[in-house]
């Protein structure tokens, strides 16, 4: 080994020299443990006959600027686990990110000193932070209990949809669903059996509705389901097959078959609906005359 390079053989990172030729002048332990290969194995030799796996084309593209100019290049690559000699084979993709910067040569010009350093770790950290952070998310989006879109998600969405049924000039409607006598249910039967009744409610409209309509639990034992291009009169028919479908099912308990009963309200976009919270408010009002007119219908407004 060169004693002109003997300090690289104690540093953690993979170390090599080449000449212009891209020939193998220093191959450092590190390197020797990260590939495989011995030193003795590829001194000499064209780094792209030993390493033909692992060397991209473009490595030699920006070597020739250092070559030329002394002037520095970095650059990273990804390492998919089969193409990595056997000792390295971790089944998992490594990332190396590799520093080249010009020595000079003893017969004039530069040799190339690459440093190699695998930051799989760092990667995987990374996808690791990425990953919580998408389902805290995905969390937030969803209720817990029920499985459909949260408040925030699902006022969210429908300030959206609205705002580009505006633009578009297209139709929009929203329901407002309330359980009717949920607190009966409640006191009667405990919360476990409420609960259960806000599941079934949420998968029998999860199932009933179109694909591109959404719903979301507000709070308590109210729901909202917006539906994209539904005039007044097919908005009151989704209504209407909702509180059949929940009507028949019932809610299975401990043996019982307790009733699901709502009372819905419609609202339509109108020209004056700027805000999803007008929507909101005269689906409100229309669920609350349905309560009044004595539950177990459907009010459209």
């Amino acid at each position: 080994m060169s004693e002109r390079f003997a300090l690289l053989d104690s540093v953690p990172l993979g170390a090599m020299v080449l000449d212009r030729d891209l020939r193998v002048l220093f191959w450092n332990a590190s390197l020797e443990e990260w590939t495989g290969l011995r030193r003795q194995e590829v001194l000499g030799r064209d780094v792209r006959e030993r390493l033909p796996q692992l060397w991209q084309q473009r490595y030699a593209t920006r070597l020739a600027g250092l070559f030329e100019s002394g002037a520095p290049a970095v650059f990273s690559s990804q390492l998919h686990p089969h193409l990595v000699p056997a000792p390295l084979r971790s089944g998992r993709l490594r990332v190396q990110h590799t520093t080249a910067v010009a020595i000079p040569a003893p017969e004039g010009g530069y040799q190339a000193l690459l440093t190699l350093e695998d930051v799989t770790p760092l990667t995987d950290a990374s996808s690791a932070l990425r990953r919580a952070r998408d389902e805290a998310r995905q969390r937030a989006s969803v209720d817990a209990l029920t499985g459909v879109d949260s408040r925030a998600h699902f006022l969210e969405g429908a300030a959206r949809a609205l705002s580009q049924a505006r633009r578009h000039r297209r139709e929009l409607s929203l329901l407002m669903l309330d359980i009717d006598r949920f607190k009966a249910v409640n006191d009667g039967y405990g919360h476990a059996a409420g609960d259960a009744t806000l599941v079934t409610l949420a998968r029998i409209c999860s199932r009933t509705l179109r694909d591109g309509d959404a719903i979301g639990r507000l709070g308590g034992d109210e729901f909202a389901v917006l539906l994209p291009e539904a005039p007044r009169t097919a908005a009151s028919q989704v209504a209407d097959r909702l509180r059949h479908a929940l009507a028949a099912s019932g809610v299975e308990w401990e043996g019982r078959r307790l009733p699901l009963e709502v009372s819905v309200g419609v609202a339509t976009m109108g020209a004056e609906d700027e805000h999803i919270d007008a929507l909101l408010h005269r689906a409100d009002e229309a669920l609350y005359e349905a309560k009044r007119e004595g539950r177990n219908r459907v009010v459209a407004r």
